[in-house]
């Protein structure tokens, strides 16, 4: 990442040709299932492999070289005592058994009781995958408007494209269900395609789709609102 999309994402504004034109690719939502039935519910065991010794099967060139050079001298040949199980098991001298073991599995699930239910009952998880389609890379403002109509914001740092410039997935908790997700709702970050900031609702038109209602009705497709008032006034 360049050092003018580092500062603090604004900066690319001025040291960069890049526009801001960030998108909301995708969104998942998903409830917790409270009355799910554990798919382990008691202690069991089952038959497993051991695990093969760890090193190579092979004299690679390092070995070879490591082997004939007389300064090199091993710690586990200076003193034996350090030639612990795994030692010999890499080396042979505890035999590696193909037959299979028990193993015990401890129970993972357990079925959520009463007051876990209530605790979980309200939880909303939405995973989001964001893009920059634009280039720049600027603090992301998430809005989300729920069922009941009130409204919540979530600043997400610049510093969230630092690993990949290209596009994130973050994961966000809500305690009431989502009807729409906007990003930017009151335009600072200069986007400059605001029909991908908008999950769950339809975009108002854009400048250019206003320009050509506009256009539209100087040529007399729709009614002049100011004509019809001077009609109806008989001005």
């Amino acid at each position: 990442m360049s050092l003018a999309k580092t500062l603090t994402g604004f900066g690319g504004l001025v040291y960069s040709t890049e526009s801001c034109d960030i998108a909301i690719d995708t969104v998942k939502h998903a409830v917790p299932n409270l009355f799910a039935v554990p798919r382990v519910t008691n202690d069991t065991i089952r038959m497993v492999n051991l695990q093969k010794p760890a090193v190579n099967d092979f004299e690679d060139i390092s070995k070879i070289r490591n082997s004939q050079d007389k300064n090199i001298v091993f710690e586990t040949d200076k003193d034996t005592t350090l030639r612990d199980f795994y030692w010999k098991y890499d080396r042979g001298v505890e035999p590696y058994d193909t037959n299979k073991y028990v193993s015990e599995v401890k129970a993972f699930n357990e079925p959520l009781d009463s007051l876990s239910r209530e605790k979980y009952k309200d939880v909303h998880m939405y995973e989001i995958k964001f893009s920059n389609k634009g280039g720049l890379v600027m603090p992301v403002i998430v809005e989300w408007t729920f069922t009941d109509g009130t409204k919540e914001v979530d600043l997400i740092p610049v510093q969230i494209w630092r690993k990949d410039e290209k596009s994130f997935t973050k994961s966000f908790i809500k305690r009431k269900e989502v009807s729409s997700i906007q990003l930017d709702p009151m335009k600072e970050t200069a986007d400059v395609d605001a029909s991908n900031n908008v999950w769950g609702k339809e975009m108002p038109p854009s400048r250019f789709e206003l320009y050509k209602m506009k256009k539209g009705v100087s040529q007399g497709n729709t009614p002049n609102p100011m004509r019809v008032a001077k009609k109806s006034s008989g001005a």
